[in-house]
Order: C-alpha cells, then sequence, then structure tokens
C-alpha cells in the first residue's frame, strides 16, 4: 500500500524512498522501481521478497501517479498483486509549512488475496491529509488518513535527515510512528526507524540501498514470511528512481 506524498508515499510499507531531485519544470514525472525483503505497510507485513515500481505525474501543485507490488520468490506464492492508484494537491501557504491532501484507491488484482477488504471487495479508497514543518530540524511531519472501505483512521508523524558524504552520495535516516484506530474495533501502534545510503548516478536519476526496523504492539500482525508471531522486524530494499 503506497502512501501518499506528505510521508514519502511509501517509507513504510516499504523501504527508504530514493533522494529527490528538484524541478524547475512546471511539468514533471518520476518513475522507479524497489526490490524490498518483505513488504511492510504501517507496521504490518503483507508480503514477503517483493518487486515494487511506481510512476508519478506533477503539473503545479497537482500530483498524480500509481504504484504497484508483486512478490517474487518461494515465499511469496500465496502473496497477491497490489496497484495503488493516487493524486493530491498542495496546497500553497506562505512560510516553511507545507499542507498536502490526497486520495489513494488500493486494488487488489486477485479479488482480495493480499488483504481481504471488508465486505470481500477487492479495494479500498481512503482520503489524506498532512502538514510539514520544512525549517524545523529534521523536518517532522504529521499526516492523518481514513479507509472508507475499512472504516478505519490512521495517525502518523514523521522525521528525517539526510547526511552528505560526498557530491552526489549522501546517508540518510528516517523515523516513523503511527496508530490505526479502526471503527468498532481495536487498533494497534507502530514504529520504524530507517537508514539508507543514495547516490546520484545522474542529474536526474539515484539509487539506494537501506535497512528499516519496525516494531509492532499487535505480535499477530508481522512476519509474514516465516508464518509466526512476532512483535518486530528487519527488513532491508534497494531501488533507482529518475525524475525528469
Amino acid at each position: 500500500m503506497k502512501k501518499y506524498i506528505a510521508t514519502a508515499i511509501l517509507l513504510g510499507a516499504t523501504a527508504l524512498a530514493p533522494a529527490s531531485f528538484a524541478q524547475d519544470k512546471v511539468l514533471g514525472y518520476t518513475v522507479g522501481v524497489d526490490a524490498v525483503t518483505e513488504y511492510v505497510f504501517r507496521g504490518v507485513s503483507l508480503g514477503a521478497e517483493s518487486i515494487q515500481p511506481y510512476a508519478e505525474v506533477s503539473y503545479g501543485n497537482f500530483t498524480a501517479g500509481t504504484w504497484f507490488s508483486t512478490g517474487v520468490g518461494s515465499d511469496s506464492v500465496f502473496q497477491g498483486d497490489e496497484v495503488d492508484f493516487y493524486a493530491g494537491y498542495s496546497v500553497p501557504l506562505e512560510g516553511d509549512i507545507s499542507l498536502d491532501i490526497g486520495g489513494t484507491y488500493y486494488y487488489y488484482p486477485q479479488g482480495g488475496a493480499l488483504l481481504q477488504t471488508k465486505g470481500g471487495n477487492a479495494g479500498s479508497y481512503e482520503v489524506s491529509a498532512s502538514v510539514g514543518f520544512g525549517a524545523v530540524p529534521l523536518a517532522p511531519s504529521v499526516t492523518a488518513y481514513y479507509d472508507f472501505t475499512f472504516e478505519a483512521f490512521t495517525l502518523e508523524g514523521s522525521v528525517g535527515h539526510s547526511f552528505p558524504m560526498s557530491e552526489g552520495l549522501s546517508f540518510d535516516l528516517g523515523g516513523t510512528i503511527g496508530l490505526v484506530e479502526p471503527d468498532g474495533g481495536s487498533g494497534y501502534q507502530w514504529a520504524q526507524a530507517s537508514a539508507a545510503i543514495s547516490q546520484a548516478v545522474t542529474d536526474s536519476a539515484a539509487i539506494y540501498i537501506g535497512g528499516n526496523f519496525v516494531v509492532n504492539s499487535d505480535d499477530n500482525t508481522l512476519d509474514f514470511k516465516d508464518g509466526y508471531d512476532d512483535d518486530s522486524m528487519l527488513f532491508f530494499g534497494t531501488g533507482i528512481s529518475s525524475s525528469f
């Protein structure tokens, strides 16, 4: 489940996203692909080894894109595919505070094999709103989500910092905490720490390799691969992206 812009649409359910590039064009495009050892979304393991390509287009303050995840290897034989379609708008504000609103449709081609939705549907609809503080150390952001299909509210806070190492090379750290509260059900909390090395290979493309450690308040929501209850997990990812 790809996250919307404010939380680096996808950090989390996924590996650290590669470095982005400044765009001086009104119309911009981003394409990329990640490979992860575990597909983790909001502290929950939804699959084992996965390949996750994505594409995004932006025009002014509008952004729209699609993200895909498919399992690979013997541990992913029962893992269904997922296709996400998302769009958002960055509200112009004064100063270094940002406000982003958006929506995502999560679609499961196998009819919910990856994650059976409420009522047996093959997809779910979610809206989000995020506030970011770019001038503050660690650039914190807070994002609220509501999924109309699952009838679940999610609140997430993120921080991050990039340490330049040499020209085009950086060491990137990130952290996320969050809670999920379904209507009339039992919720859970999670926290994730991420670290990655990013290397620009051209003026518009970069590669990265990173690791993630996640903890979860519910022992029964982690470890898709090994099939046993756990409350923490270490997983890794690598990928390449290009913006033009």
